[in-house]
Parts: C-alpha cells; sequence; structure tokens
C-alpha cells in the first residue's frame, strides 16, 4: 500500500483489526503515525492496538502522549473545546483500560475521574469506576457509582438494565448474608463436573488423567519435572495425556467463571466480598475460576513477600500429593510464580487446583494465620479483584 493517505491508512488499520490481526493493523497505523505526526488520533489509535496486542506498558507510553497533545490543543483551540475534551475523553478511557491490564487501579480510577471531570456523566467513565471499586471491594462507593450511572441514564438501555440487575444481586447478597465462600463452592463444583465428564469420555480410548511431569534424575530417581525458571516446588499435573502417543489434552481452554443460581449477573464482572472471623482482612471474588485461580496477598512489611513463598510451596506440594483429595486423584495441578506487585508489599500466585477439595483452601488459611503473627498480612484476596 504505497500511495495511501494517513487517513486510508487508519481505514485499513480498522479492517486488519475486524479481521482480528492486530499486528498488520499495527504496522499501517506506525506508517500513518510517520506521515501524519500531528494526528493524536492515529496515536492514540496505536496505543490502543498495543493494548490489543498485550503490551500495556508501550500502549499507556503512546495513549499518555496523546492525551498531552490534546491537553496543549485544548488551550490552542478554544472554539474547538467541546470536540477536543470528548477526544480526550475516548483516550482517557483507552489509558484506563491500559492501567487496569497492569493492575494499577489507583492510576485507572484517576483516569476515570478525570474523564467525569472534564464530561460529567461521561457513561463508559462513570461504569468503568463502578466496577473497578467493586473489584477492589469498596461495595457501597462501588454501588453508588453504579447506581448514579443507571440514575443518569446516559447509555443504551440494554447497559442501563444490566447495571441495574448487578447492583440489585450485589445488594441481595449482601443482604442475605450469604457466604462468599458460595462462589468457590459453584466454581469448584461446575469445574469438577466437566472435568468428569470429560475423563469418562476419554477413558475408554486410554487417556490418563491428571498424570504427573516426571523425568529421571542423574541418580536414577524418578522425580517431578519442574519448568525451566520456576520454583522447585511448582511441580506440574496435566489435566489428561494419552500414555500410547504423549499427546496431552486440557480441560477448557479458557478459565471456567460460573454464577450462583440465584446471582446469575455477578459472574459478569469480579466483586470483592468480605469473610470475616479472620486475624486479616479477606475478600473472595465473584469470578474465582477453579482452574485458574488467582491468589494475591498484601502484606505490611516487603520481606514478607519472600518469606511466604516457602509457606505457598509447603502447601502446593501437599496438594500436588493429594492431601486434599484421593489416594489416586483430586490433585494440584499448576501453580504460577510470584508476581510481586504494590511495590515489593505485594503479590499474586495463579492456582489450578485441579479437582482437590475445596478445603485445601481451609487449609491455606489456616497456615496463613500462623504466619500472620510474624509477618502481619494487610489483605488476601481469594480470585480475581484487585489488592490494595
Amino acid at each position: 500500500m504505497p500511495d495511501l493517505t494517513p487517513e486510508e491508512l487508519a481505514d485499513a488499520a480498522l479492517a486488519k483489526l475486524r479481521d482480528e490481526d492486530p499486528r498488520g493493523a499495527r504496522e499501517l497505523l506506525l506508517r500513518a503515525v510517520e506521515a501524519a505526526p500531528d494526528r493524536v488520533d492515529l496515536l492514540n489509535a496505536l496505543g490502543v492496538v498495543h493494548l490489543q496486542l498485550g503490551e500495556p506498558e508501550l500502549a499507556i507510553r503512546l495513549i499518555e502522549e496523546a492525551v498531552s497533545r490534546v491537553d496543549a490543543l485544548v488551550l490552542q483551540r478554544p472554539a474547538e473545546r467541546d470536540h477536543l475534551t470528548a477526544m480526550r475523553d475516548g483516550f482517557r478511557l483507552s489509558l484506563a483500560a491500559a492501567l487496569e491490564d497492569l493492575d494499577n487501579p489507583d492510576g485507572a480510577a484517576r483516569e476515570y475521574r478525570r474523564v467525569l471531570g472534564d464530561s460529567p456523566g461521561q457513561p463508559r467513565a462513570r461504569q468503568g469506576l463502578a466496577h473497578l471499586l467493586l473489584a477492589r471491594g469498596e461495595l457501597a462507593a462501588g454501588l453508588e457509582e453504579l447506581r448514579t450511572y443507571v440514575r443518569e441514564n446516559l447509555d443504551e438501555d440494554a447497559f442501563i438494565e444490566g447495571a441495574a440487575a448487578y447492583a440489585d444481586e450485589v445488594e441481595a447478597f449482601i443482604q442475605r448474608n450469604i457466604q462468599p465462600r458460595e462462589f468457590l463452592v459453584a466454581h469448584r463444583e461446575s469445574y469438577v463436573e466437566m472435568f468428569d465428564h470429560y475423563e469418562a469420555e476419554q477413558a475408554s480410548e486410554g487417556w490418563i488423567a491428571e498424570a504427573a511431569r516426571m523425568m529421571r534424575a542423574p541418580d536414577g530417581r524418578v522425580v517431578p519435572m519442574i519448568p525451566e525458571g520456576a520454583r522447585p516446588y511448582a511441580a506440574v499435573r496435566v489435566d489428561l495425556v494419552n500414555p500410547q502417543t504423549s499427546q496431552v489434552g486440557q480441560v477448557g481452554d479458557q478459565p471456567m467463571v460460573v454464577a450462583l443460581a440465584e446471582f446469575q449477573t455477578l459472574a459478569r464482572a469480579p466483586a470483592l466480598f468480605p469473610v470475616g472471623g479472620l486475624p486479616f482482612t479477606l475478600h473472595i471474588s465473584s469470578q474465582s475460576p477453579w482452574d485458574q485461580l488467582p491468589l494475591s496477598m498484601r502484606f505490611e512489611r516487603r520481606d514478607s513477600v519472600e518469606a511466604v513463598d516457602g509457606l505457598i510451596g509447603d502447601w502446593y506440594r501437599a496438594g500436588w500429593d493429594g492431601a486434599f483429595g484421593t489416594r489416586d486423584a483430586q490433585r494440584f495441578h499448576y501453580v504460577s510464580d510470584p508476581e510481586v506487585k504494590r511495590d515489593g508489599f505485594g503479590v499474586t500466585y495463579n492456582l489450578d487446583l485441579g479437582r482437590a477439595r475445596i478445603d485445601g483452601l481451609d487449609d491455606l488459611l489456616r497456615r496463613l494465620v500462623g504466619f500472620h503473627a510474624s509477618h502481619p498480612i494487610r489483605a488476601l484476596i481469594v480470585g480475581r479483584g484487585y489488592l490494595p
């Protein structure tokens, strides 16, 4: 496409995105930005494409530059203020999305509030802020924002109705004093039901469920195979394996998010609900996929992040060996490397708990209560959501 104008390049990039080809769109937008470096909309579009490519750090730099340029244009062109403000609102919403992808809820909330300051009632910003607050466990503040969004009635009817239903279910869940543990029970039971179905289906063809990845050590012993660079306790089990061909099968290609029977809407977005009776704050999320379960902790001291890794390792190996299952099944399958966050005070592990019983998490809580005495825990989150 040697002679296309920046506008034509942008249109071609949009077509690439519709064809689910963000890399092709990026190449076209790079050419468009080079041809028209003063076009802030193209710069922002390039940032959004990097966000779709899973490159939020680069996306943020590009979108922030686009926002900065529009700030200058607002001062230079007062007659175009309304148009430029609407453009900047869109850029800031993209920036908020990138910040959420980078697990920076404070930064995302700041951008949502800036949009609402410039354009009161902006529906995407109001709704985004509401769900961010709910995912932080700030239920009262999140509900207020969601109810305000409904009252302002500035969005499509389907979105307004969905928000009202979500807010109603959050309030009903709280008022009926339902234990957040029920989210974990529902996610586990649904996942195990699906796993059992696939296991029975494949067993007739000789497939084996929950097989450990093993290797022979230099001394001849058969030991768990640890992925290169992973923690020494991070042994892996596969969902299904054909021993004749060594072909591996996975139960479900996406995290399995399920809903409680009377709270279907709560499965659409994470909300954190508090659990009492512990010496530290515990929240359980309405989105807690058993096969890809985030476990996040925020400590009072930085040294606790390294110290807790030993506890997680001991607990994980117990579950991998079947402490929360049967002799031959219901084992833990996978634990990720620790993801350090919150300036070194927080950490997240992602877990595939296989078909292990839910009391495996009760065992972890008992271990953490003891750990809390020497390494104070500020917050623990089970499931999707944001640490404070």
